[in-house]
C-alpha cells in the first residue's frame, strides 16, 4: 500500500504515523515549490496511490481518473475548494475528508490581530522606525462601538465574535446558510445592512459559486463607512482589481489579506504599493497548537479508515 504525502505540514507528523502502521504500507512525500502541485503534477504523484495526504494541491477529475488505486483522499486543514470535481458517485471506492481539527482558533484570532495592526497602524509605524527612524505618530482608531460585518457564519465568524465581543463591538453577520436570526453576541443581516452599516468587515466564507468575487465593484461602490476588509478565507472571493480601483478611490479605509487570487502573491502586485494594505502569506493557521491537532486529526482518520478496509 502506497501512502503519498504532498502536504509539507504533515512531514512532521509522517514518523509517528510510520510507527502506527505495519510495514505493508509504503509513506513518501512529495514536497511543492509554491503553494502547492497543479493538477498535471497531481496526476504523476498519486498515480500509484493509495492513500494521499494533500495540502493546497490542484485535485479535478483528470487527475482522479487517472488514479484508480486511490481510496482515500485526505485534504489537510478545512477547505476543500482546491478539490474540482462534478461528482463525488462515479467514483464510488473514493473517500475524500476534510481535517478541520480546531483551526478556527487560529485564523480568528489572525483576524484580531490584523485588525489592531490596521487600526493602530503598526505596521506603517514599524516601517518607518526600521526604514527612517521616523518617530512617527499616526493617528488610529478606537475598535469599540465599531460596527462590524461578517461574511460567512461558520465556525471561524462565531469564534472571532466571542474575541470581538470583548472590545464592546456591534457584530453583524451575513450567511443565507444559517437560518437563526440571532446568536450570541451577533445578529443576522442582509449583504446590504453589512455594506451601508459596518466599519469593519471580516470575509470568512468558503469559496462556491456563490462567493466567486463576491466582493467587486458593485459591493464597494454600495459601501457607506469606508471600512476596513480583512479576508482570512479565499483570495477568490475579491477582485483584486476591483479591490484595488476601492483602494485607490478611498471606498475603503484598507485591507488586511491572508489569501489571494494568485498564491505566492506575485512581484509585481499592486497591492504592495498602498500602506494601508497589509499583507499575510496564506498563514493565519499556521500555529504550533494547529499544526499538531491537524496533524494528529489526518492520523486518526487514515488508521480508522485503514482499521475499515481490513
Amino acid at each position: 500500500m502506497n501512502i503519498i504525502v504532498t502536504c509539507p505540514r504533515y512531514f512532521s507528523e509522517i514518523e509517528i504515523l510510520k510507527s502506527k502502521i505495519s510495514n505493508n504500507y509504503k509513506v513518501n512525500y512529495l514536497p511543492p515549490k509554491d503553494q502547492g502541485f497543479s493538477a498535471d503534477e497531481m496526476k504523476t504523484n498519486l498515480f500509484d496511490a493509495n492513500i494521499a495526504i494533500i495540502g493546497d494541491d490542484q485535485i479535478n477529475d483528470d487527475v482522479l481518473s487517472n488514479c484508480t488505486e486511490l481510496g482515500l483522499l485526505i485534504k489537510w486543514g478545512v477547505g476543500i475548494d482546491n478539490i474540482e470535481i462534478e461528482n463525488k458517485e462515479i467514483y464510488p471506492k473514493l473517500t475524500i475528508l476534510n481535517s478541520p481539527a480546531d483551526i478556527y482558533i487560529d485564523v480568528a484570532e489572525h483576524i484580531i490581530f490584523l485588525i489592531g495592526s490596521l487600526y493602530k497602524k503598526i505596521s506603517i509605524i514599524d516601517y518607518n522606525l526600521r526604514a527612517t527612524s521616523s518617530w512617527s505618530k499616526p493617528i488610529g482608531k478606537r475598535l469599540a462601538k465599531k460596527n462590524i460585518g461578517i461574511i460567512g457564519y461558520g465556525m471561524v465568524g462565531k469564534q472571532v465574535t466571542k474575541l470581538l465581543n470583548s472590545f464592546d463591538t456591534n457584530i453583524h453577520f451575513y450567511d443565507p446558510n444559517v437560518n437563526t436570526e440571532n446568536v450570541e453576541y451577533a445578529g443576522k443581516q442582509n449583504l446590504e445592512y453589512i455594506q451601508k452599516k459596518c466599519e469593519v468587515i471580516i470575509i470568512s466564507s468558503p469559496l462556491n459559486k456563490q462567493t466567486y468575487q463576491l466582493i467587486n465593484k458593485s459591493f464597494f461602490n454600495s459601501l457607506k463607512k469606508s471600512p476596513i476588509i480583512i479576508n482570512i478565507s479565499r483570495g477568490k472571493i475579491i477582485n483584486e482589481n476591483d479591490l484595488i480601483d476601492a483602494l485607490e478611490n478611498k471606498l475603503i479605509s484598507g485591507c488586511a489579506l491572508d489569501v489571494f487570487e494568485i498564491e505566492p502573491l506575485e512581484k509585481n502586485n499592486k497591492l504592495k504599493n498602498f500602506e494601508n494594505v497589509i499583507l499575510s502569506s496564506h498563514n493565519a493557521s499556521n500555529t504550533i497548537e494547529a499544526n499538531n491537532a491537524v496533524n494528529s486529526q489526518v492520523t486518526e482518520i487514515l488508521l480508522k479508515w485503514i482499521d475499515n478496509a481490513r
